[in-house]
C-alpha cells in the first residue's frame, strides 16, 4: 500500500493562493463591493441588476456558464458575508503575521478556549447572560441580555458561512488558476491511496492519470464544492480537543467548533481507518516473519556477505511494508490522532518531504508533538528506521 498525505503546502507549492490570508485578501474585495452596494440600495437578491454586481469572472468563464448563475452564486456569497461576526473578527486581526491555516485555527481556538472559560466561572450555565466578555471585540456587537446559548449559535452559524465563502474561493474563484508546474517526486511515486487534509483536489487534476489502476481518496476535511449550499456543505474548520480528559466528555458546551465533531457531524471521510485496520493487521501476522528477516540482515552486514545476499533479505522486507508519502503538512499537533495512527507502525516507511532547511527544523519539532522524543529517535536511525526526511526536488514544467 502506497499512502500519499497531503497538506495546504501541496497547493502552496502549485502555485495556488491558498494561505488564509489570500482567502481573507479575496474577502475584503467582497466586503467592499457589498457595502458599497448595499447603501446604494441595490435590490437583494430580486431584482438584481448585472450592471450592479461586481464579478470574479475571467472572460472564459462568461461565455460558459448563464450570467443568472453567476449572479445567484455572487448573492449566496455576499449573503455568508453579511454580518458575520467571525468574518469581521479576522478582518480586524494581524493579517500580515503567521500565514498557515493552523494560525487561523489558532486564532479561533484562542476565541473558543476564553469564550469557554468565562463560562465556566460563572457556573457553566448556557442560559446565563454573556455580559462582559473577555474578547473586547464582541462586546461592541451583542445585547445585555444575550445568554451563551444564543452567543455559541450565532458563532457557529457565522462561522458555518465562513466556511462556505471559503468553499466558493477554492472551487470557484481559484477554479481557472492554471497548474503549469508539477512535483517530480510526486510524480513517479506508484500511489494507490491519498489523503488529503486539503478541500481542493489538485492531485486528481494534475497527477491522477492512470487507466491501470485506480486511487482511493479520503478528504480528511471535506472537499470544496460549489454547487453545495451552506447546509450541505462538509469542510471541516475547526480546532483540536484542549480540555483535560476528565473534561473534555463533560463540558462540550462549544462542541461544534472541534474538528473530530465537525468530522463526524458533516461525515467527511474516514477511509483511512479501513487502510490502517488493514496495515496493523499485517504487522501483526508478519512481526515474527520481519524480526527475523532484519536479524538476517544484520548478520549478513556483520559478516561481510555478498551483495546480492544482503539484497535478498532487503528486498523481502521491502515486500513486506507499507509506504507513506508526507508532502505540505505541517505535522501540527492539531492532526494528531491520524498522524499516529499512520506513522507508529514497525511495517510502514515514512517519508517526509520538506522544501528547504528551516522548515525541515519545524517538522521535526512538531513531530515530536505528535509521536514522543523517543519514538522520533527510535525510528529516524539504525535498524529500526522507519522515518526519513527528505528535500524536496524543483518543480518541473507540466507536460500534459
Amino acid at each position: 500500500m502506497n499512502i500519499l498525505v497531503i497538506g495546504n503546502g501541496f497547493d502552496l507549492a502549485h502555485g495556488l493562493p491558498t494561505k488564509y490570508t489570500d482567502f481573507l485578501e479575496w474577502i475584503i474585495g467582497e466586503y467592499k463591493y457589498w457595502e458599497v452596494s448595499k447603501k446604494r440600495g441595490d435590490k437583494l437578491p430580486n431584482g438584481v441588476k448585472k450592471s450592479s454586481i461586481k464579478l470574479y469572472l475571467s472572460p472564459e468563464r462568461e461565455s460558459k456558464i448563464k450570467i443568472d448563475t453567476a449572479i445567484e452564486k455572487q448573492i449566496e456569497l455576499w449573503e455568508c458575508i453579511d454580518d458575520n461576526l467571525c468574518i469581521e473578527y479576522f478582518l480586524q486581526c494581524d493579517m500580515h503575521g503567521d500565514e498557515n491555516w493552523i494560525d487561523f485555527e489558532s486564532e479561533i481556538k484562542n476565541v473558543v478556549k476564553k469564550l469557554e472559560e468565562n463560562l465556566q466561572k460563572i457556573g457553566g450555565n448556557l442560559y446565563s447572560t454573556v455580559g462582559k466578555l473577555p474578547i473586547p471585540f464582541f462586546n461592541n456587537f451583542f445585547l445585555d441580555n444575550l445568554t451563551y446559548r444564543k452567543l455559541v449559535s450565532i458563532l457557529e452559524y457565522d462561522l458555518n458561512r465562513l466556511i462556505r465563502c471559503l468553499e466558493i474561493y477554492l472551487d470557484d474563484y481559484l477554479k481557472f488558476k492554471l497548474i503549469n508546474w508539477v512535483l517530480p517526486e510526486i510524480k513517479k511515486l506508484d500511489i494507490d491511496k491519498i489523503i488529503s487534509f486539503n478541500y481542493t483536489n489538485i492531485y486528481e487534476k494534475v497527477y491522477d492519470k492512470s487507466v491501470n489502476r485506480t486511487i482511493e481518496y479520503d478528504y480528511i476535511h471535506g472537499k470544496a464544492d460549489k454547487n453545495s449550499k451552506l447546509e450541505s456543505n462538509n469542510m471541516v474548520l475547526g480546532i483540536d480537543e484542549y480540555l483535560s480528559d476528565d473534561r473534555k466528555n463533560k463540558d462540550i458546551e462549544f462542541i461544534a467548533f472541534k474538528k473530530f465533531y465537525q468530522r463526524i457531524y458533516k461525515q467527511t471521510g474516514c477511509k483511512y481507518k479501513e487502510w490502517i485496520y488493514k496495515i496493523k493487521n499485517e504487522d501483526n501476522k508478519n512481526r515474527e516473519e520481519r524480526s527475523w528477516l532484519r536479524a538476517k540482515l544484520d548478520e549478513c552486514k556483520s559478516k561481510n556477505a555478498p551483495t546480492s545476499e544482503i539484497g535478498k533479505y532487503k528486498h523481502k522486507l521491502k515486500e513486506m511494508q507499507h509506504n507513506l508519502y508526507i508532502f505540505g503538512h505541517s505535522l501540527d499537533v492539531t492532526d494528531k490522532d491520524i498522524l499516529r495512527d499512520l506513522i507508529l507502525n514497525d511495517n510502514v516507511y515514512t517519508t517526509i518531504f520538506y522544501p528547504y532547511k528551516d522548515e525541515l527544523g519545524r517538522k521535526i519539532a512538531n513531530l515530536v508533538k505528535v509521536i514522543g522524543q523517543e519514538e522520533l529517535i527510535r525510528r529516524t536511525g539504525g535498524s529500526t528506521k522507519t522515518i526519513e526526511f527528505k528535500l524536496q526536488k524543483p518543480m518541473v514544467r507540466r507536460t500534459s
